[in-house]
This record gives structure tokens, C-alpha cells and sequence, in this order.
């Protein structure tokens, strides 16, 4: 042993046989030492056994990945920095266990003598006052030399160790060995740099998981690219929407991980111009399948950097549907009548849903069109996809184009920042609902006959034209041959449009489909309000069946609902429906000659046998019309002899 060593042991056991000498180390130290005498370290440790069993350790590094993976590369620059001085640099759980230990092989095989190795742990608590046990105890950097620590074989190196922190808490420590004497006080400096930098790492890569989990939550597909076609950013939903296979594409180039057609190279063209899009649709393809996304562009503060927004068309589809309101809700399911005119006219809608024809829907005002295109299109294979209704009367003359057809941003006054979409495009492989066609102006006519040519539309201000696959449902209370024939409506419109045509009967033609209506329309609305549903009247009924009912089924519907609000009554009569404006034919019992009849029942039993007829044989109506139950109809025909 040369006379160095034999100084420094010799210090080291003076400090253990003399508690005043002990008072004599940095105060730090010394509270350590009376914690390891309090703990019953041996001092004559020459090898620590305190190891962690093998899955359990395994357990810790997964536990702590995120720490390793940040403190790595920072460990290894340091080892790199500090070569020549031959050390070896641990990585520590706040317990102090050894995660990783790199540095100077040398130096790293020298430790292995006291069983400095990953799985090792020391603690103040089973191997008394090191670097490790000192820094975890104070929070704080510390050195520790030769005699200053408390085992025998830890006299023979010089330590330096620098705790972690990580919000409010040490999460692990970086330590430094190497043979004593040869330790410098910058070496604590450097280690500490190192932590703060680790520290740095791990609060840099939690706001970006951070920011990561934020753009993952969002419900459309985002992704931010360079102007060469770079990714900086993009979420989840943007992978699924693109269709891409690897969920990891920062850094890459978005040429590079879609298959290289013309689909493809337009898409990025488009996005990398640094001009403002707004939900454009476009054909993407990969190397299974083309589909269709829609894309939102804007450019970010930062030059050469643009945030692109991409939405998968069949959920924009949805979005539309509520947007809009235009979801089609009504079925053939939905539609009440016995009348044979108008169940041909429902069979033939049903045959013309299966079809991609477009349809012309011919009926007075209150016939249920718009209905009848809902059922349409819900019973044809687009129903899955956005049906969109414009009423062509209800908008000005002057922005029916702009809604059909959408404009680009500065194509007029008032024209919205990034542009609009029309209403073809919104409801491309759907369905659009041209109500009140024969309002249309007639300039537009000639390009609603190109769109239905070319299936493309323009937007206004734009020479780029759309594709869309749109199935047309026009409706009319109108005479268009009329209209033709006085130059308001183009004929060759028209032969376009109706390609199908469905003339929905009137009210008044549907027989006693109007008493079938009169009772589910008042079943409805006496349940919508929480009372019993009224009767009706028989005179009320007799009316309504001679009434022409110009506003066809809607006025039917608004007369018994108006009703049922406005009365308390448990039946509805002429006086509850006298405010309406209705105008019925004047309702006369049908006259019989008494002196033909020698008495009074052979009186009643003419009168039973002429309603029977009147009505069919039906023995409750012929009741009703009697102002009698059937129980009393059926007793007073027995009476009379009629079978």
C-alpha cells in the first residue's frame, strides 16, 4: 500500500475513533456520518450486495424509460467532453438505484470491485455517506472525496453527484466516479450543467407530448408542412384521413409517403402554394384504394410554414347534414293513404329511388314534394351521404348562383375570406333538392343545364371546375310548358330535369284519405300536448270530405292543429273550425216523403236501407251518419227485418 493510501485510511479511521475529529468534516458530511452510524453501516463494507432482483429492475427501466431515453445521449456527450479524465458517469432512480452507467471502460471494470453496476443500489440507509446519499438528502449538488466517506470501500474514489428535479420532485440523479485524488471541483459544474440540461429535455418533450395529445383530441385531421412538402406536425386523425400506414411522419416529407400519381402530386401542390383553401375537395389515392378528403389551407405567421386542416368527405358528409339541416328524415313508411292515384304515385317514387335518373315532382302547393324527395333519397343507395334542399323562390334572384354553386374569396362584394362552397358540391354523391324550380331565373337555367351535362360545377370567380356526382330532385307547383311556351323556362331545362315525372294528386281528389289524415293528424297533436284525443264531429268530417282543400294537406294539418290548441272540448265541432276560412258545400239531409210510408217504421226502415247504400254496407259508418251506436243500428235493422 503506497503512503498516500495509507494516509488516507489512516484519516478515515481517525474520523471513525474520534467523534471530535468527525466535527471537523463539512457539516453536510457530518450529519450524514451520525446517520450511518444510526443506520449500523459497517464501515468495513468493502462491497455493497444491495442489488435489485432482475424484474424487478426490468420493471424500474420501464418505469423510468422516459428519463433514460432524455438522459442517454446527454450522459454520453458528457463522458465525450471529459474523456481524457477517464470516469464513469451513472444515471440513478431517486432511491438510488443505478439505471445505466457509462463512461471509461477502465474506469467502469474498477468499480465493479464494489459492485458499482446497473441494478446496484446506494442509499445512505444501506451503504451510509456517498455522493448519491448526500445530493438526495440536500436537494442540492455534491462532492464527496476520499476519507469523507463512511465505508472503507469508498474511500478508494472521488464522487460528484446532481440530482434531477422534475415539478417539485427529484426524479433521479446523474453521478460521477472516478479514482480519488484525481476528482476537480469543475467536474460538479459540468454534472450539474448536464442535470439542468436533462431537466430541460424531459419539460421540453412533456409540452410536446402535451401539444401532441391536444392536436390528437382534435376531431379533424391536421398537419402542419413546410413550402418543400416537409412535415412539421400531424395528428391522428390526419394519418387516418390520408390513409397512411405509419403513425410517426414528422421530419418526413409528404411526397414521400404517398405513392407518387397525379392524384397525389396535385394534392401536394395545392397545399404547399401558401394560398388560403377552404374545404376544397379532393381525390387522394394509396396503394389499395383513391378516396376523397376535404382540405382546409392557411398559412402560419411563420414563413414557409402552412396549417392544413383534412376532414374524410364521408364524416364531412355528416357534418353537412347537421350543418344544413337537410337530412332527409322522412321514409315511404312515413306517408298515410288508401287512394289508388296516390299509392301509384308512391310505387313508382319507390321504382325511381333505385335509379340515379334525375326527377321532376309536379303538385299544387301542401302536397307533400319536399316529403316525397326525402323518401326518395333515403330509400336509394345515397342515403347515406348529405341530401341538401333549396328553395329557389326564397332566396334573392342575385345570390341563388353563389349558394349553388359557391364563389371564391374577392369574386364580389361581400364575398367571405377563403371563399364559399356551394350547395352541389356539399352534397356530392347525395342528393340536392331544387324546390320551387320554376322561380329559378333564367339565366341561371343555362348553367344548371351544364352542371347537369357535365356533372361539374364553377365557382363564381373560379375557372376551376369541381366533379360532382349529385342526383337532381326538382319540384314545382307550376305549369313549366307553360312557362316554356311564354319564355321562362328552358325547354331543354326542363327535358333535362324530367327525366322522371310524379304528379302528386290533390287533396281533394284523394277521396277518404282526407278522413284518414283528419284522425292521424289529430292523434298527433292532442298526444304533443298531453290530452285525450277528441272525436270528431260527424258534420265537421262531412265537411272536411267536401271541402277543396287548396292548401291541400298542409292546411289540413294546420286546421286540426289550430284546433286542438285552441279548445278544451273532447269533440271537435263546426264552431271550433268556423275561424279558418273554410268553404264547405252546405251540408242537407237527404229528403224523404213521409206520406209514402203508412207508418213510422216502415219510415225508419227506408231511411236505415238508403244509408246502408249511401255508405257501402259499412255498418259504422252508416251508424255514425245515423247519430247512433252500432249496438243500436244492428238492434233497430233486426227490428225492421233488414238482413
Amino acid at each position: 500500500m503506497d503512503m498516500n493510501r495509507r494516509a488516507l485510511i489512516s484519516r478515515w479511521e481517525e474520523l471513525h475513533n474520534n467523534p471530535d475529529a468527525r466535527k471537523n468534516l463539512r457539516p453536510e458530511v457530518y450529519n450524514s456520518w451520525e446517520r450511518s452510524y444510526q443506520y449500523g453501516i459497517d464501515p468495513y463494507m468493502r462491497r455493497n450486495p444491495n442489488v435489485v432482483s432482475v424484474a424487478e429492475f426490468e420493471r424500474l427501466k420501464s418505469r423510468l424509460e422516459y428519463l433514460i431515453t432524455a438522459a442517454r445521449p446527454v450522459m454520453e456527450g458528457l463522458t465525450e467532453f471529459i474523456y481524457e479524465d477517464r470516469v464513469a458517469i451513472s444515471l440513478n432512480d431517486p432511491n438510488g438505484v443505478v439505471l445505466i452507467i457509462i463512461g471509461d471502460s477502465e474506469v467502469t471494470n474498477w468499480a465493479k470491485y464494489g459492485n458499482l453496476i446497473e441494478g446496484s443500489i446506494w442509499s445512505e440507509e444501506l451503504v451510509g455517506t456517498i455522493g448519491e446519499s448526500l445530493g438526495l438528502s440536500s436537494g442540492e449538488p455534491t462532492a464527496i472525496y476520499g476519507h469523507e466517506h463512511f465505508t472503507l470501500m469508498a474511500t478508494v474514489c472521488d464522487g460528484f453527484y446532481a440530482p434531477i428535479w422534475d415539478e417539485g420532485k427529484i426524479i433521479g440523479g446523474l453521478g460521477l466516479t472516478l479514482p480519488v485524488g484525481r476528482g476537480r471541483d469543475d467536474f460538479l459544474g459540468m454534472l450539474s450543467s448536464a442535470a439542468h440540461h436533462i431537466e430541460s429535455v424531459i419539460a421540453l418533450r412533456r409540452a410536446e407530448q402535451f401539444q401532441q395529445e391536444i392536436v390528437n383530441s382534435m376531431p379533424e385531421g391536421l398537419m402542419v408542412i413546410k413550402e418543400d412538402g416537409e412535415i412539421v406536425c400531424m395528428n391522428e386523425e390526419c394519418v387516418k384521413n390520408l390513409r397512411l400506414n405509419n403513425n410517426n411522419n414528422v421530419g418526413l416529407n409528404l411526397m414521400d409517403i404517398l405513392p407518387s400519381d397525379a392524384d397525389n402530386q396535385r394534392f401536394v401542390h395545392r397545399i404547399t402554394q401558401g394560398k388560403v383553401i377552404s374545404d376544397e375537395k379532393i381525390s387522394l389515392s394509396n396503394s389499395r384504394q383513391r378516396f376523397q378528403c376535404n382540405i382546409t389551407c392557411k398559412g402560419m405567421s411563420k414563413p414557409g410554414l402552412t396549417v392544413v386542416t383534412v376532414k374524410e368527405s364521408h364524416r364531412m358528409d355528416r357534418m353537412i347534414r347537421n350543418w344544413t339541416g337537410g337530412n332527409a328524415k322522412y321514409s315511404f313508411g312515413d306517408f298515410i293513404g288508401d287512394d289508388p292515384s296516390f299509392r301509384r304515385v308512391l310505387n313508382s317514387a319507390r321504382a325511381s329511388a333505385s335509379t340515379n335518373s334525375n326527377l321532376l315532382l309536379l303538385g299544387d302547393s301542401g302536397t307533400g314534394k319536399d316529403l316525397l324527395a326525402q323518401a326518395i333519397h333515403n330509400d336509394s343507395t345515397r342515403k347515406d351521404y348529405p341530401f341538401i334542399a333549396i328553395n329557389c323562390a326564397a332566396l334573392p334572384r342575385d345570390l341563388i348562383a353563389s349558394e349553388l354553386f359557391g364563389y371564391e374569396e374577392g369574386a364580389f362584394t361581400g364575398a367571405r375570406k377563403g371563399g364559399n362552397i356551394g350547395k352541389f358540391e356539399l352534397a356530392d354523391h347525395g342528393t340536392i333538392f331544387l324546390d320551387e324550380i320554376g322561380d329559378m331565373p333564367l339565366g341561371l337555367q343555362a348553367t344548371l343545364l351544364r352542371v347537369l351535362e357535365e356533372r361539374k360545377v364553377s365557382r363564381l370567380g373560379s375557372n376551376k371546375m369541381i366533379s360532382v356526382n349529385v342526383r337532381v330532385i326538382a319540384a314545382t307547383n307550376k305549369n313549366l310548358e307553360t312557362l316554356i311556351k311564354k319564355n321562362r323556362f328552358r325547354q331543354d331545362l326542363y327535358y333535362r330535369l324530367a327525366v322522371v315525372r310524379l304528379a302528386i294528386p290533390p287533396l281533394k281528389d284523394r277521396g277518404r284519405d282526407i278522413e284518414l289524415l283528419t284522425n292521424y293528424f289529430m292523434e298527433k297533436f292532442c298526444a304533443s300536448i298531453g290530452k285525450p284525443t277528441m272525436e270528431i264531429g260527424r258534420d265537421v268530417m262531412e265537411a272536411f270530405m267536401k271541402h277543396d282543400w287548396p292548401g291541400n294537406v298542409r292546411e289540413l294539418q294546420n286546421v286540426i292543429e289550430g284546433a286542438v290548441q285552441l279548445n278544451d272540448s273532447p269533440v271537435l265541432t263546426m264552431e271550433h273550425i268556423e275561424n279558418y276560412g273554410l268553404v264547405f258545400e252546405q251540408i242537407e239531409p237527404e229528403p224523404h216523403n213521409t206520406a209514402e210510408y203508412t207508418n213510422l217504421e216502415d219510415f225508419e226502415k227506408q231511411m236505415i236501407i238508403d244509408c246502408l247504400k249511401k255508405h257501402k254496407n259499412n255498418r259504422s259508418e252508416t251508424a255514425k251518419a245515423l247519430n247512433m251506436s252500432r249496438r243500436t243500428l244492428y238492434r233497430r235493422m233486426k227490428k225492421c227485418g233488414i238482413s
